[in-house]
């Protein structure tokens, strides 16, 4: 007999696959990262500093498939200015609008420190303080390919 509700709970495995663009020489979001675990003992870490939990969950397992190691995802300044005082880390992925509060002071101390950043925001170029513009920025939604590309720009300090 047909339930017309089924039983509580997942009943099949599922996973999330990242948006690869077909035309950019590579099918996996690893091809572009240059991290790939098999060929560096060492791997980069990056701090993310996101609000949204499910954007964090993809932008996490999309670094670590690359290759990266992440710390946080942080969703506050207090949290994110916390982990830069206390970690080491070679660059960091900042959304502007952390609930409200925005993260220029994490951008500003991550600058003065001389570690790279890039922003990963909604947020026109326009909006952005002055002294802000001139440092990589991804528009939101951002796909695996775009993302992994701009890392590893900002990383090897590149423009993005």
């Amino acid at each position: 007999m047909h339930h017309p509700y089924p039983e509580t709970g997942v009943r099949d495995r599922f996973g999330l696959i990242p948006a690869v663009a077909s035309d950019l020489g590579g099918d996996r979001p690893e091809d572009f990262s240059g991290q790939r675990r098999e060929h560096h003992s060492i791997q980069q870490r990056v701090l993310l500093v996101e609000d949204e939990f499910l954007l964090s969950a993809v932008l996490t397992a999309d670094l670590q498939e690359a290759g990266y190691e992440v710390l946080g995802p942080h969703a506050s300044v207090a949290a994110a200015m916390a982990a830069v005082q206390s970690e080491t880390f070679d660059g960091a992925i900042l959304d502007i609008n952390l609930k409200g509060e925005f993260v220029y002071p994490v951008a500003q101390e991550l600058a003065r420190r001389g570690i790279p950043f890039m922003f990963l925001s909604g947020y026109a170029l326009i909006n952005m303080p002055e002294r802000f513009r001139a440092y990589p920025r991804l528009p939101k939604p951002a796909n695996a390919t775009d993302l992994l590309r701009g890392v590893q720009n900002m990383l090897s300090h590149k423009p993005v």
